[in-house]
């Protein structure tokens, strides 16, 4: 990649940038955070939606998108020389920076290399440029708190690492190093051992045991459970003054002292198991047995494969030394598609041979009454695995306060929660870069890291979840030369290559299948319709449309998928992950064509209807919600041949279009649609559309493909009956002709499109050609005439109730007033343009306000560069030609 020099990145303390050796005020703290996530994605393409997600978090405001554009050129204007580093496509944004030019990724390239050769010398290196102390200060937003949580516990343990093979005339500098860091880790079990086992060495054995009694009393008061094995076996070795290496005592086993059995069922661990603290950290707090909740329940609940079993596992070794009467493991099979169902009955069995019941009573209320009395006052943990519903459960909770238990399940068991107190903690696929560290301590760094691009892709084809990731490194292991981003297949494939051959336990699919069996008919049925929805989420209404049904039942239809962790809700938005989605879609395959061509035009309908009702603010607001899944839709219509859907809903969007730019992504759509509507062989519709298509290519500056497209449209509209689009056709190319320079031409194209319109009586159309017709007439220089027709157009764009329309009026009233002299009115006229387009999220004409008012205070140079400023801000984010006019203007207001 060919890397522009001259920019350089701090992120140890507060985010700083220099370029070519001057410091950039990155603005405010928002654009700080979107700067920050640029850098730290390594040359690489961020998108848009990753932006968002990593500055505004999961409930991010309506104009989240649009201020990621005003961010981004604001980054751009201070950038300066090294602006051509910030890139963008259809995709995101990307900076151009080598992880060498920014602090915090050489530090964490050195930490990686030197985890990987275990060598001093790498270790020194790395810290040498990792300072301690804190990681982007003053950033805010989700990405920046993960990054400053995993940046400092990387450098942690980068730090304990190096303190485990630093020779002995290197000790006493390295034991201050690791008290520096007690403070902000007093729980950290791991540091406490290697910096007492230091301490030791250097002959402070005093300080080593102290350190340890103040973690143990840490521990109890605030977890209530005490060291770990290992770090006890640390504390054992320096009272017996042994200096040799101190590794983890045995497991556990199940003994007997003196009375009942002391169970220690747990199955081990995996070493494989990454990220997921926020979650780990709340189980664990919860069986510390926090007063404030007392909580003695946990659920953790999630879709088949996300890792539940890992993390109940792993958290109920970590408290285990508190339950001293035992841990207890029972797997209730509630969802194995080969086994049957453990029975309560069953279950209250095992677990009262477990406890060491002297008889097992016959009847289970028998039982129920025997286990709650046995469990009084005892001190045990109990994981209960993969529970089908509440009522499998809810007799096996034990009795008291004093024991403690997960439950894991595909389901929700909503009555765990409301009739046991139970606390929910729901998992969802793993962070990106948790998906990646995954990979690399399963393959080894240096596969990883020679692809980090493929690692990447491979993480988002495995939708992010634990299962499919150990199946894609099992397939990358059985072919150690294989290309690592092609273990797994894009497309319809990709489940087929989600499973191991001959290890049926193995496979996504089987395990999706699993949940969805258990679905009743309606909400099955719900299911794999969901499998014809192209977009990533829907609302509560567009699933009742996909369903055919009434509001009421579609929620409860949507309600069951969420109780199975089918679906998920964000706010208003219902979305499952990568790989349900395409299990779904699998299913949907399944179904009887009509009936999936019928779900999709359903949904269609529903769509268009309400791309044609609330006011143009609403619809603006809604449509940038929406945006992915109208795009989706579009595609999917003209794709399952219902070309008069797909061409209706892309035509329906071109307000949206005109406002809020985005040309190239409008260009790609009408693709779509052109091949939809010669499909459908609506001449009058391929007319419009190419009219759109060439409006989109003089919004980018190329008049000159425009013009011959136009007149191909007005060729193509030669009925009586097509009197309305003539004039929407006339209009764009006389809007077109008039940003070519040929007022003439335009005026002609103007004045038959109004002369149509005042036949049809139409009050819309008549305010869009008055308005072109005012404007051309101030750009000719008969102001007169523009103020008429002005006048005249805006008492129509009012009565047609069309904010847009309102505003193009002002602007061509302004240019009027300006060209009589009379400064005043014209820039009241200005102002009220820009304040209802801004009020309309017009973006586009709010720029040509902000342009008008830049112009008239020419004179003014300050004022003047900061309206051009503000303008050409929202026509860089618009993607739009008028840009480069106002650079130009600018040029000469700084001259």
């Amino acid at each position: 990649m060919d890397l522009l020099p001259g920019l350089w990145v701090e992120g140890f303390g507060p985010l700083r940038a220099y370029a070519c050796g001057a410091e950039i005020d990155l603005g405010p703290p928002k654009q700080r955070a979107v700067f920050a996530l640029l850098a730290h994605g390594g040359a690489g393409m961020v998108s848009r939606a990753e932006i968002v997600d990593g500055v505004w978090g999961e409930s991010p405001p309506s104009t989240a998108a649009g201020s990621v554009h005003t961010y981004v050129s604001g980054l751009r204007r201070v950038l300066g020389p090294a602006k051509g580093l910030l890139i963008a496509d259809r995709n995101g944004y990307g900076l151009r920076i080598h992880r060498d030019l920014f602090d915090i990724t050489r530090a964490e390239d050195l930490a990686v290399r030197a985890r990987a050769s275990r060598a001093l010398g790498a270790y020194e290196q790395a810290l040498e440029q990792w300072p301690a102390g804190p990681v982007l200060t003053g950033v805010p937003g989700p990405h920046a708190a993960r990054e400053r949580s995993r940046l400092t516990g990387l450098r942690l343990q980068v730090l304990i690492e190096y303190a485990e093979l630093a020779p002995q005339d290197r000790l006493p500098e390295v034991a201050g190093q690791l008290l520096a860091e007690v403070s902000g880790h007093p729980l950290d079990e791991r540091l406490c051992g290697v910096l007492m086992s230091v301490l030791h060495r250097v002959g402070r054995t005093g300080d080593a045991l102290a350190l340890y009694g103040a973690l143990r009393r840490r521990l109890v008061a605030e977890l209530g459970i005490g060291p770990s094995p290992a770090l006890q076996a640390v504390h054992g070795a320096i009272l017996a003054d042994d200096r040799g290496d101190v590794g983890d005592p045995p497991p556990s086993a199940a003994v007997t002292v003196g009375g009942p059995v002391r169970p220690a069922q747990l199955p081990p661990g995996s070493d494989l198991f990454v990220g997921r603290a926020d979650e780990m950290l709340a189980v664990v707090r919860a069986a510390a047995g926090d007063v404030t909740s007392r909580c003695r329940t946990v659920l953790v609940a999630g879709v088949g494969g996300i890792g539940k079993t890992a993390l109940a596992v792993r958290a109920a070794q970590l408290v285990r030394d508190s339950y001293p009467d035992g841990q207890l493991y029972l797997d209730l099979r509630g969802f194995d598609p080969d086994r049957a169902a453990l029975t309560p009955d069953a279950a209250l069995r095992h677990l009262l041979t477990s406890v060491g019941a002297p008889r097992i009573p016959a009847s289970r209320t028998g039982r129920v009454a025997l286990w709650r009395s046995m469990t009084v006052g005892r001190r045990l943990l109990l994981v209960l695995d993969d529970a089908a519903c509440a009522a499998q459960v809810e007799d096996l909770l034990p009795g008291g306060d004093s024991c403690f238990t997960v439950v894991t399940s595909r389901g929700r068991l909503s009555s765990l929660a409301v009739h046991h107190a139970a606390r929910r903690i729901t998992l969802g696929p793993l962070a990106e870069r948790d998906a990646v560290e995954l990979l690399t301590v399963a393959l080894g760094a240096y596969r990883v890291r020679t692809d980090p691009e493929a690692a990447r892709r491979l993480s988002v084809l495995c939708g992010y979840s634990p299962m499919a990731l150990m199946i894609a490194v099992e397939r990358v292991s059985s072919a150690p030369e294989g290309e690592l981003g092609a273990a797994v297949a894009e497309g319809p494939g990709r489940l087929d290559t989600l499973q191991v051959a001959g290890e049926p336990l193995l496979s996504v699919r089987r395990s999706l299948a699993g949940t969805v069996v258990v679905l009743d008919d309606a909400a099955g049925r719900a299911f794999r319709l969901l499998g014809v929805f192209p977009g990533p989420a829907l609302t509560a209404g567009a699933a009742a449309a996909l369903f055919g049904t009434g509001p009421e039942e579609g929620g409860v239809l949507l309600d069951r998928l969420i109780e199975l962790c089918l679906l998920e809700r964000r706010d208003q938005w219902f979305g499952a992950d990568e790989l349900t989605r395409a299990y779904a879609g699998e299913l949907a395959a399944e179904l009887p064509e009509p009936e999936r061509r019928a779900a999709l035009s359903r949904v269609l309908d529903w769509y268009r209807a309400m791309l044609t009702r609330g006011d143009e603010r609403d619809l603006r607001d809604w449509c940038a919600a929406e945006w992915r899944n109208l795009t989706a839709l579009i595609t999917a219509a003209e794709q399952a041949a219902l070309h008069a859907a797909a061409w209706r809903l892309a035509g329906l969007m071109t307000g949206q279009f005109i406002a809020v730019g985005r040309p190239l992504e409008w260009l790609d759509l009408l693709r779509v649609a052109l091949r939809a509507a010669e499909a459908d062989g609506d001449r009058a519709a391929r007319a419009v559309l190419l009219g759109f298509r060439a409006t989109a290519y003089c919004r980018l500056g190329q008049s000159g493909v425009a013009i011959p497209q136009m007149q191909a449209a007005l060729d193509l509209l030669t009925e009586p009956g097509d009197r309305r689009n003539r004039i929407t056709v006339l209009l764009l190319m006389g809007g077109t002709l008039r940003r070519a320079g040929r007022y003439d031409d335009a005026l002609v194209r103007a004045t038959e499109a109004g002369e149509l319109a005042r036949a049809g009586g139409d009050d819309q159309s008549q305010a869009r050609a008055l308005a072109l017709l005012c404007q051309l007439h101030a750009d000719t220089g008969r102001w007169a005439e523009a103020l008429r027709h002005g006048g005249t157009g805006m008492a129509y764009a009012r009565r047609a109730g069309s904010p847009m329309l309102v505003t193009r009026l002002h602007l061509g009233l302004a240019l009027a007033h300006s060209g009589l002299g009379q400064a005043g009115e014209a820039e009241r006229s200005y102002r009220e343009a820009a304040r209802i387009s801004q009020g309309a999220g017009d973006r586009f004409h709010e720029a040509r306000a902000l342009f008008g008012l830049a112009r008239l205070a020419v004179g003014e140079p300050v004022s003047a560069s900061v309206l051009a400023r503000r303008a050409l801000a929202r026509f860089e984010d618009l993607d739009v030609g008028e840009a480069n006019e106002v650079r130009l203007f600018l040029a000469g207001c700084e001259t």
